[in-house]
């Protein structure tokens, strides 16, 4: 493998704006309706596309499973999915049937979780079954079974189209008490009669398995039961565990491990790891078990590896890995293998996309039709196909399609230094039209918030915003993902202090530049950034005119001991991390216990079902301020919606009435705006 990394097919920057006439405004619903393509992926033989699309009848996304013959472009086989299920990844096993994976979303701003089901169709429409759960019988294609207890779906392990087209190995949890509890198992399952058979077993709860390029499972790593990182190796498929825990992760994350093995090195016994690296971003190695030492593939002194490209599989090698990307604001690709074909493909497809984010969801057997998804600022998901032979590109599929790139802003990259000298990063979007001065400022702090950040990309909140004459500021605060551990902590205890400081200091960044009128700035976010929509207000009570708050975590004392991040160990004991265990502290920062300061209108949206930052939130900041003597707007209230609304006729009300609030107070409407009015007689 080359030793020397090239740094390559980085995304242009626009360096500036041209401003045309402002485009009328475009309704809500165009935002804001689900993608009606999602993923797709071609058939080894190259004859059949598999995509994940939306359901015609009742909108939901990802939730039916489309077959298509790759040349005629007709449907030759669909599977609709039960109820509010999503597919949450699909494969080709082999040529002719394909493997679907499903999952719930209690609310859009959830990761979507395998709910242990799994299923099978032939590309004709025949065999249409659903493998998982498994559960044993006495009769049928069951009786041979080694499995006594009830399988559920928890992950795929390793596949194989060429060598064996009849079964696949999975990751399953039984039904056995609490899936949290239970050590990873791996089984080998029949993708045609659903016969499975356990052929591993992890060492610790809550743990994954990564199999070699002959199936063998050979890694496992987790959490053990006091929410510590290990991982394990072993050289064969029966040998004994080696505790790897003290290389790999090194300089690690005590509240929660991004650390995980990517795939096996192509001489079986090698492995590459994303790990940190002494200057704390996450990086590539290759690791021997053997010598217990890891030699760096790719680091970067300031930003995390957020994806990792692999080559094409040939047989049953295992493939390289090629490249890396980051985003450092735009995105960027470090090519590792120059000579690598597929590295070759990848800079063709840049050349064709310029100013687009590239990535090959799937291949043929030869290589010879590549499934290409590509996406911008401005352009939602796309996908097309491209013929490696003679170099052509044809366009398959729009996730958006109503979609107008030439009506949508641009998101730009920033760098703001600090009070402290910190250099924060992020994205200011301006409305396209106009001087891009002296503008309405919405400032959209992110969820999370340690570990997400925001990125480039279509974002339909973003660009609803800026198509209504709003800049919209998101900066990526420290506490954010993305810049190395080091930038994270430093977010660690101090959501109420430096972290809010930072979005002041973004906010007097963007009026110094000119984008921004000091008179005209409201604030919103949800989850972390609903905190952050009222905390901030509260320290800087000059420089906001409005706030909303959407499912937010007002009250500090009881995140982490109400709701889902309770349910496992590694959640409370990160919830200490990043709060502290002082609940005197928690309650000083919890806008709750401040809203007698709270002293601009806000306005309030949360579910009734919300498992996440539970409904006692924002109930708790309502009672609070009534009790201030503080009214509010609202509350936009959905009692069965979660952690984020996922009906589309609920973000439409919610943006509807959002958009309607910044108008009154910093738009249009501003010098119109009068007390706002406090909840309805009757609402929570």
């Amino acid at each position: 493998m080359s030793r020397q990394l090239f740094l390559s097919l980085v995304l242009s920057a626009f360096a500036s704006f041209v401003y045309a006439d402002a485009p009328a405004p475009i309704p809500v619903q165009t935002f804001f309706t689900y993608a009606k393509v999602s993923g797709a992926k071609i058939s080894p033989d190259g004859k059949y596309l598999a995509m994940s699309v939306a359901n015609e009848k009742t909108g939901l996304e990802k939730n039916v499973l489309l077959v298509l013959g790759t040349d005629d472009m007709k449907p030759k086989a669909n599977f609709w999915l039960k109820g509010e299920q999503s597919i949450l990844n699909f494969w080709w096993a082999n040529d002719t049937r394909v493997l679907v994976a499903t999952a719930t979303q209690t609310g859009s701003l959830d990761r979507p979780q395998a709910d242990g089901d799994l299923y099978a169709i032939n590309v004709d429409g025949t065999q249409k079954r659903q493998l998982m759960p498994y559960m044993p019988s006495t009769e049928g294609g069951h009786m041979h079974s080694s499995v006594s207890s009830n399988v559920y779906y928890g992950g795929l392990v390793y596949l194989s189209p060429d060598t064996d087209p009849k079964h696949v190995l999975i990751q399953g949890y039984v039904d056995e008490g609490s899936r949290y509890e239970q050590k990873p198992k791996a089984f080998r399952l029949d993708i045609y009669t659903g016969e499975i058979r356990q052929v591993a077993e992890g060492n610790e709860a809550q743990g994954r398995l990564m199999a070699d390029s002959a199936g063998n499972v050979r890694l496992t790593w987790g959490e053990d039961q006091n929410g510590h990182a290990v991982a394990y190796y072993r050289p064969d498929s029966g040998g004994d565990w080696k505790d790897m825990s003290s290389l790999l992760f090194q300089g690690e994350d005590p509240a929660q491990s991004e650390s995980h093995p990517v795939s096996f090195a192509k001489d079986g016994k090698h492995f590459y790891w994303l790990g940190r690296s002494k200057d704390s971003t996450l990086s590539l190695y290759l690791v021997d078990p053997d010598t217990m030492t890891r030699q760096p593939v790719y680091e970067d002194p300031q930003y995390d590896i957020t994806d990792v490209v692999g080559g094409f599989s040939t047989g049953s090698e295992t493939p390289s890995i090629v490249a890396v990307d980051t985003m450092p604001g735009l995105p960027a690709v470090h090519v590792i293998e120059g000579d690598d074909v597929k590295v070759q493909y990848l800079g063709q497809l840049y050349d064709a996309f310029p100013g687009r984010q590239v990535l090959i969801t799937s291949g043929t057997r030869d290589h010879s039709r590549l499934v290409v998804a590509t996406y911008s600022d401005k352009i939602p998901a796309e996908f097309y196909l491209y013929d490696t032979k003679s170099g052509q590109v044809r366009m398959l599929f729009a996730a958006k399609p109503e979609i107008d790139a030439d009506k949508m802003a641009t998101m730009m990259p920033i760098n703001v230094t600090a009070r402290d000298g910190m250099v924060l990063h992020g994205y200011l979007t301006l409305p396209s039209g106009g001087a891009g001065k002296g503008l309405p400022l919405i400032v959209n702090p992110h969820g999370g918030p340690h570990g997400p950040r925001d990125e480039w990309g279509f974002n339909p909140e973003v660009q609803l915003f800026a198509n209504r004459g709003y800049a919209v500021l998101q900066l990526n605060f420290r506490g954010s993902g993305g810049y190395g551990l080091r930038y994270q902590q430093a977010g660690y205890r101090h959501w109420s202090s430096t972290m809010q400081d930072d979005l002041a200091d973004g906010v007097a960044w963007t009026v110094k530049q000119g984008y921004a009128d000091p008179k005209r700035v409201c604030i919103y976010g949800a989850s972390y950034g609903g905190y952050a929509a009222f905390e901030n207000p509260i320290r800087y009570p000059d420089l906001y005119k409005c706030a909303v708050g959407y499912v937010g975590a007002y009250d500090l004392t009881i995140l982490g001991e109400h709701g889902d991040i309770s349910h496992f160990a590694g959640g409370t004991h990160a919830i200490d991390i990043y709060l502290g265990e002082d609940m005197e502290q928690r309650k000083r920062e919890s806008p709750v216990y401040n809203a007698d300061k709270l002293n601009i209108p806000v306005l309030i949206a949360y579910g009734g079902a919300d498992v996440r930052v539970v409904p006692e939130h924002a109930e708790n900041m309502m009672a609070a301020m009534k009790k201030a003597g503080k009214s509010y707007e609202g509350p936009i209230y959905y009692p069965n919606e979660a952690h984020g609304f996922t009906k589309q006729e609920h973000n439409f009300d919610l943006y509807e009435q959002m958009l309607a609030f910044f108008d009154k107070y910093i738009g249009p409407d501003a010098g119109k705006a009068g007390t706002p009015a406090t909840a309805p007689a009757g609402k929570p």
